[in-house]
């Protein structure tokens, strides 16, 4: 059974959905989702589950990310005063969605860990964002020239990672159709990039996670916490830690 995470440079142009039809024709499976829209211009890190590693979907809910982007201002502006509206932006802002996102437009907290400035070439300002999930940059850009008197929108971006996933290990569609299985990542490999608390049990326990029975908790583990858990060297299921106890929430198959 084909599964794993396909990390795919997006190149402008394609929704995400698209991206996502493209990659069931070049595995030949219907079972593949994406862990987070990119606008059909926007192009970067996309991370494709593939088969029964969209079971691992939960573990990339609440991921941050990594922009470089230009936003173009409707008038020059003095750098000075740029540097200073700037830092307004950084740290805890208050973000209202666009008119066209999918979500409820109401305000809502948003962190912004960075907001540098990498060139200016006059109207032109190239920045890189880092941010937390659901932060909309095109509203962000807006919000700055509201900011500044002058006006601005997004003229390019780019999403350069998402989280410890970034564009250095992303393959296009060309490579990924010469060498699928080349670049396909393994369900462990995913566990371990996250950094994801994980318990291994034995071969003998494999028959009562796959039945859903729950499993003794660890001391060292928090209520609430997801969790990965392996039979032996092989990634089994999820897991989601109670007061008591470990709750299987999603078996993989083989």
């Amino acid at each position: 059974m084909v599964s794993g995470l396909v990390v795919l440079d997006k190149p402008s142009g394609l929704t995400s959905f698209d991206c996502v039809e493209r990659i069931q024709k070049i595995f030949g499976i219907r079972k593949v989702g994406h862990t987070g829209t990119l606008d059909p211009k926007v192009t970067g890190v996309l991370l494709l589950l593939v088969g029964e590693s969209r079971k691992l979907a939960p573990f990339f809910e609440n991921m941050d990310k990594t922009y470089v982007g230009v936003m173009h201002l409707h008038d020059e502006i003095d750098e000075d005063r740029l540097s200073e509206i700037l830092e307004r932006f950084r740290g805890e802002i208050k973000q209202l969605p666009p008119k066209r996102s999918r979500v409820a437009r109401v305000e809502r907290k948003r962190k912004i860990h960075k907001l540098e400035i990498k060139k200016i070439e006059r109207k032109d300002i190239s920045l890189e964002i880092e941010c937390e999930h659901g932060t909309y940059i095109r509203k962000l850009f807006h919000d700055i020239g509201e900011e500044l008197g002058v006006g601005a929108h997004m003229k390019h971006l780019r999403r350069t990672a998402v989280d410890n996933f970034s564009e250095k290990e992303a393959i296009t569609f060309e490579k990924l159709e010469k060498n699928k299985e080349k670049y396909l990542i393994s369900n462990e490999k995913i566990i371990s990039k996250l950094k994801t608390k994980k318990i291994v049990l034995d071969e003998e326990e494999d028959k009562k996670v796959r039945n859903g029975v729950p499993l003794k908790k660890d001391k060292k583990l928090k209520s609430g916490e997801m969790i990965a858990i392996f039979v032996g060297s092989k990634l089994r299921a999820i897991g989601i830690v109670d007061k008591q106890k470990i709750k299987i929430n999603r078996v993989l198959l083989d």
